[in-house]
């Protein structure tokens, strides 16, 4: 198995005191966007599946959505000179490509992240005074 990086929106930065809650909840958000917008096909439902990784830096852990794939099967695909398995490989990246190139800092989902971030801070008492404004 190996993975191919699809990204993160970019809301939660690494460093932040609250990177850890955005983060969680912008990945949840992301991973649906991807399982709605960019289902797996068919073909792949036993050899792909959306994940979260974790990266590490100079200033800590980041994680990114990312897209867990067989990639000794896709390879095979490649090889092979059988014409449906040429046509699989080609539709996999195809595929791929159209989920890799999803606006993951569109408006629509910064928006959308950031609404279901802050229902999650308590006004009464005043955690948001604390937090650097996103």
């Amino acid at each position: 198995m190996d993975y191919l990086v699809l990204g993160s929106n970019g809301f939660a930065q690494v460093g932040d005191p609250d990177y850890f809650a955005k983060n969680k909840i912008e990945l949840r958000i992301l991973l649906n966007f991807f399982k709605q917008n960019y289902p797996i096909p068919e073909p792949f439902i036993n050899m792909a599946y959306y994940s979260i990784k974790a990266f590490p830096h100079d200033f800590g852990t980041y994680h990114e959505i990312v897209l867990i794939y067989d990639d000794c099967l896709l390879s095979g695909w490649e090889a092979s000179e059988l014409e449906l398995e040429s046509e699989l490989f080609d539709q996999f990246w195809e595929w791929f490509n159209s989920a890799e190139a999803a606006d993951l800092e569109s408006d629509e989902l910064t928006d959308k992240i950031k609404e279901a971030y802050f229902k999650t801070i308590d006004f009464t008492k005043g955690e948001h005074l604390k937090l650097d404004r996103a």
